[in-house]
């Protein structure tokens, strides 16, 4: 179905149609007439489905015929809200509307500012929102339409405190609409605690794209930086993110690559804010094309068109590598997935049971789908050097 199809104002789909958006995804054609007719709904979709439109088309689509309603969307991390923001504003720039995002890591004066012209959308870090409440600059109860976005990531970083004040807070004749990855037990109770009789979507398998191309190579831990350089050398097709287990070690990589030749930036938490937004943006614009990362580019930022995701390090979970390799084959394009599997044998345990070296790699976890380990993957050559 297209954008102009449906019921939607029209300055609306002329800012989509601007954008390129022209055809709906599946999840945008199921979720946003649901929306509009005031359901409450649950998605099950994957990452690169479209679901940042999906719930930002209705909200719009809705405040733009009733000024009275506010929009609240909480996100799991600075770099998503930073991103759901700038697109709903892409797609509402045709109407009178205020939408800010509010996160921690930066100051706190411009969001005060902001808050307190009023707003149409918010979007929003549970913790950084939550200050703004217990200081007065923003009131819940002003708030009646809600969307969790990735809200089973909001609940594996301990969020679940804070959204439920957060909801217990809000207009109670709001409109709530969830979007998940997947929908466990924890998810359900949720569900069955704040909507009233939603409609659930699920939109695709669970677990990575049918259009990513998975291949995983063994491989010593010193081996993996040539066989790195060769894969990014050999493959240069489009936008790779390079996912590695550690702060200094994307550091020690992305160094690597730089001094032979091979032009990369990297991403992690230790970065400023400023930082981090400068380098997702410049990813986003192509102006380089290898993004070396820790798990903080793993869910958090939407880069479209990433052809290749490289797992240097292993995830420490199978939800974690799922939420990597979605990096790439997002909106109905192929991508590619390749993960780094380390064959150096586990080191030998002394007595009392302790290992002989802190620096000694941890054991590996499996990935297949009845997997439940918690065991944090083998650290990589970088971190047993003595450089560090």
């Amino acid at each position: 179905m297209k954008f102009s199809d449906m019921s939607i104002d029209r300055r609306t789909a002329t800012a989509l149609s601007e954008m390129g958006y022209i055809d709906a995804t599946e999840v945008q054609e199921k979720t946003i007439p649901l929306l509009l007719a005031g359901e409450e709904v649950v998605v099950r979709s994957q990452t690169g489905t479209g679901k940042t439109a999906a719930f930002g088309i209705g909200l719009i689509d809705i405040i733009s015929k009733d000024k009275t309603k506010k929009a609240l969307i909480l996100a799991p991390t600075r770099e998503l809200a930073s991103q759901i923001a700038n697109e709903l504003r892409s797609i509402a720039k045709n109407h009178r509307m205020d939408i800010y995002a509010i996160y921690g890591g930066t100051g706190m004066g411009s969001q005060i500012s902001n808050l307190r012209r009023g707003f149409s959308i918010v979007v929003a870090t549970p913790g950084r929102l939550l200050d703004h409440v217990q200081r007065g600059t923003i009131r819940l109860s002003e708030v009646n339409m809600v969307v969790l976005d990735e809200a089973d990531r909001m609940l594996d970083m301990g969020f679940k405190p804070d959204i439920d004040r957060i909801l217990r807070s809000v207009n109670p004749n709001r409109q709530l609409a969830l979007f998940s990855a997947t929908l466990d037990q924890t998810i359900r109770q949720m569900i069955t605690s704040y909507m009233r009789s939603p409609t659930t979507v699920e939109i695709g398998p669970v677990g990575k794209s049918i259009k990513i191309d998975e291949e995983f190579i063994k491989m010593t831990r010193n081996e993996k930086l040539d066989r790195l350089r060769q894969i990014l050398l050999n493959e240069p097709a489009g936008r790779s993110i390079v996912f590695v287990g550690s702060k200094r070690g994307v550091e020690f990589i992305c160094r690597q690559l730089n001094q032979h030749g091979i032009e990369a930036k990297y991403l992690h938490g230790g970065k400023s804010q400023t930082q981090r937004e400068r380098t997702v943006r410049e990813f986003q614009e192509g102006r380089f094309r290898i993004l070396i990362a820790t798990d903080v580019a793993a869910r958090g930022i939407h880069v479209d068109n990433v052809s290749h995701v490289i797992n240097y390090d292993q995830a420490d979970s199978a939800d974690m590598h799922t939420h990597r390799i979605g990096r790439t084959g997002r909106m109905g394009n192929a991508g590619r997935a390749i993960t780094f599997v380390e064959t150096d044998p586990l080191p030998k345990m002394p007595r009392g049971g302790r290992s002989r070296s802190s620096r000694e790699p941890r054991p590996e976890r499996s990935y297949g789908s009845n997997s439940g380990s918690r065991n944090r993957p083998r650290n990589s050559h970088y971190s047993r050097s003595k450089r560090w």
